[in-house]
C-alpha cells in the first residue's frame, strides 16, 4: 500500500483517542483541498502487515480506542483498506474504525469508485464496500465543497455526511471540531484536524 503518514495518538479525527492512517493517492481532485500533497500516487510503497504492527504498537502505548482511516483517498486503495481493518481486528478485536472518504454511500455502494493499479469490476467493487463497510463504526462521505463551508464535527463542508454503521458511537459521540499540530525533531510540523479559521500559512 501508499502509505503518506500515520499519527500514532489523536483525538481530532474521531471519538476518542485513535491511530491516523493516511492513505496517498487521490484523483477526486476537490478544489481547495488542504492536503494536496496527498494527491500523487507514489511515495513509500509499504506491506499492509508494516502499517498493522505500527498501529498495534501505538494501540500498547497510547490506550488507543480506534483507528481513522484518512488520505488521499482511502477507497483507491481498498484492497489494502480491508486487509489492514482485518488484520487489526484479528489481534485487537476492540478497535473501532471510522473512515474518510470523498465518495459518497451511492457511489460506494453501486461500485462507482477507481483503485489505484486495479481493473476490477464493479460487482468486486461493491462487494470490497460492503466487506469494508461491515467493519466500519462511523464515515464521514462526500467530497469537500470549499462553497460550503461547515462547522458540523468531522466535517468540512455541508454536502458531507456522517454515517454510523455500528451502534458504538451515537451522534453525541461526535462533538466540537479540533486541530492539533505536532513539531517532531527535525522542525517538521504536522497538522491534522479541522482548521477552520484556516491554515495559519
Amino acid at each position: 500500500m501508499l502509505l503518506h503518514a500515520l499519527i500514532p495518538a489523536s483525538r481530532a479525527n474521531g471519538p476518542g483517542l485513535r491511530a491516523v492512517v493516511f492513505f496517498q493517492g487521490c484523483k477526486l481532485g476537490c478544489v481547495g483541498c488542504w492536503n494536496p500533497r496527498t494527491h500523487h500516487f507514489h511515495g513509500p510503497e509499504v506491506t499492509v502487515d508494516a502499517v498493522a504492527q505500527e498501529v498495534l504498537r501505538s494501540c500498547h502505548e497510547h490506550a488507543l480506542e480506534g483507528v481513522t482511516f484518512s488520505g488521499g483517498e482511502p477507497m483507491q486503495q481498498a484492497d489494502s483498506l480491508l486487509g489492514l481493518m482485518h488484520g487489526l481486528l484479528r489481534q485487537a478485536p476492540d478497535l473501532s474504525f471510522g473512515l474518510f472518504s470523498g465518495f459518497t454511500e451511492h457511489e460506494l455502494a453501486q461500485g462507482q469508485y477507481w483503485i489505484w493499479g486495479d481493473g476490477s469490476s464493479e460487482q468486486r467493487r461493491k462487494r470490497l464496500w460492503q466487506e469494508i463497510r461491515g467493519c466500519l463504526d462511523f464515515a464521514i462521505l462526500g467530497r469537500f465543497n470549499q462553497a460550503q463551508p461547515s462547522s458540523l464535527p468531522l466535517r468540512t463542508s455541508r454536502n458531507q455526511v456522517l454515517r454510523l454503521f455500528s451502534d458504538r458511537h451515537s451522534p453525541a459521540d461526535f462533538t466540537e471540531e479540533l486541530t492539533e499540530v505536532s513539531i517532531h525533531e527535525g522542525g517538521r510540523v504536522e497538522v491534522t484536524g479541522f482548521p477552520t479559521l484556516g491554515l495559519p500559512w
